[in-house]
């Protein structure tokens, strides 16, 4: 930690924690997110306690934002309309920002929380775009709050290694940077979707479609991610992030939040799993959706294998910081961590295909469900964080391959809007030249 920031912190408190944060979240180059992080590596050491760095935080960040919202709705709208055309802010793509903020103001205004630098000028452009007050406070809140959390944690959690600390912040930073761009990206195709599907229906190759191209892109990213964990595990650089993290969760312990563990961990667990498939498979035989019985079940087993292939693999040694639980297998990856993504995302995706309409309750709740019963593991003293992380990316893997599968049949294609007929053209200008299969 620079001497600097532990001299100012020591000598003035929770002062500089609140000025940090508020003068940068108003615009103000301080390095409040630094300060931030600082002050909960400090809480880890008995300097701070941690409670009140989050909420002076939280209180900080949002004085800062509505600050320049505020600004932005009484004085900007002016000055933009009067001197935006010098920058290239014209009155053409001033309506642009107005529709944007319009449709998608409330999720900018929360994931803008976690760039710095963008958070600033989110709140300024909510305000300009005439976003209603009580909307921008409600998500603005919600934003500070979980960002002042998160980094106030991370702070604590690697409370040992300020040197440790700086490299994962800044792979975190490079994540969040990461996932704006997705949410863009995401937003322009919905605008743009039919230009964006005709351009890419010629790139694609005439054996795929679309959605098999995303598909093969998830399983590449699960084996990339999966390899980096794996890779860090060998090497044993994840070792003191795991030690971290297992520690932190440990401390939180109380009989109450054991029992909730427990509870989740046993939801996790093969006869649970093995209970659930067989009521998904004998619910899709019911319904005459042989397909769908067959692939959850071939996932279900490829996951068993997988886990046993891998944890003879690797052979990593179980923890040991302390005895909630006790087994005597290996412990990379968590098998189950890989089943609650692998095998209950796939029995879900059974279960909504007939009732799309559940399709978005499962994906928030599966992933939900997948993060509980990994962190539990790591709480009970059973798995690394990393073997949950890992687990997480194989059964990711896995899942992606089984949807795959299930909408791949004969005689029809799996595309954006549902299964297509094979001998139906791919454009209308291409549906001349081909023979339908005999």
């Amino acid at each position: 930690m620079p001497e600097w920031l532990r001299l100012a912190l020591s000598q003035y408190g929770y002062a500089i924690v609140f000025l940090g944060v508020l003068l940068e979240n108003a615009g103000v180059p301080v390095p409040g997110e630094t300060i931030l992080l600082a002050a909960g590596f400090l809480a880890h050491q008995g300097l701070f306690s941690l409670p009140w760095v989050i909420a002076l935080a939280v209180a900080a960040a949002m004085l800062g934002d509505n600050a320049g919202y505020w600004v932005g709705h009484r004085a900007g709208r002016p000055l933009v309309e009067r001197y935006g055309p010098l920058v290239g802010l014209t009155p053409a793509r001033l309506a642009v920002l107005d529709t944007f903020f319009t449709r998608h103001g409330a999720k900018t205004v929360f994931l803008a929380r976690f760039v710095t630098g963008v958070r600033v000028f989110a709140a300024v452009f909510a305000g300009i775009s005439g976003m209603p007050w009580r909307s921008f406070l409600l998500y603005n809140a919600a934003g500070a709050l979980t960002w002042a959390t998160a980094v106030a944690l991370v702070g604590h959690l690697f409370g040992q290694s300020w040197g440790l600390l700086h490299r994962w912040a800044g792979r975190a930073g490079l994540f969040a940077v990461a996932a704006v761009v997705a949410v863009a990206l995401i937003v322009l195709s919905r605008q743009y979707r039919s230009r964006l599907l005709a351009e890419a229906e010629r790139w694609v190759p005439a054996a795929l479609t679309l959605r098999e191209v995303i598909l093969v892109g998830a399983n590449l990213t699960a084996i990339g991610l999966f390899a980096k964990i794996a890779e860090d595990v060998v090497t044993r650089e994840s070792t003191a992030f795991d030690r971290a993290v297992s520690l932190t969760l440990h401390q939180l312990g109380n009989p109450a939040l054991d029992r909730v563990m427990q509870a989740f961990s046993t939801i996790g667990a093969a006869p649970v799993v093995l209970a659930i498939v067989v009521l998904v498979i004998a619910w899709s035989v019911k319904r005459n959706d042989y397909r769908a019985a067959a692939t959850l079940m071939a996932v279900a087993v490829a996951t068993e294998c997988l886990n046993a292939i891998l944890k003879f693999a690797f052979q990593r040694v179980r923890p040991s910081l302390w005895a909630v639980v006790t087994l005597h297998s290996y412990s990379f990856p968590s098998g189950e961590a890989m089943a609650a993504v692998a095998i209950y995302g796939m029995a879900a995706v059974v279960v909504v295909r007939p009732r799309p309409r559940a399709a978005r309750s499962a994906e928030v709740g599966i992933p939900l469900l997948a993060l509980l019963i990994g962190v539990s593991h790591v709480y009970l003293g059973v798995h690394w964080a990393t073997d949950v992380l890992a687990g997480f990316a194989a059964g990711a893997f896995l899942l992606s391959g089984g949807v795959y599968v299930l909408y791949r049949y004969p005689g029809a294609r799996m595309d954006l809007a549902g299964p297509v007929q094979r001998d139906a053209p791919r454009h209308p200008s291409a549906g001349s030249g081909r023979t339908p299969p005999k």
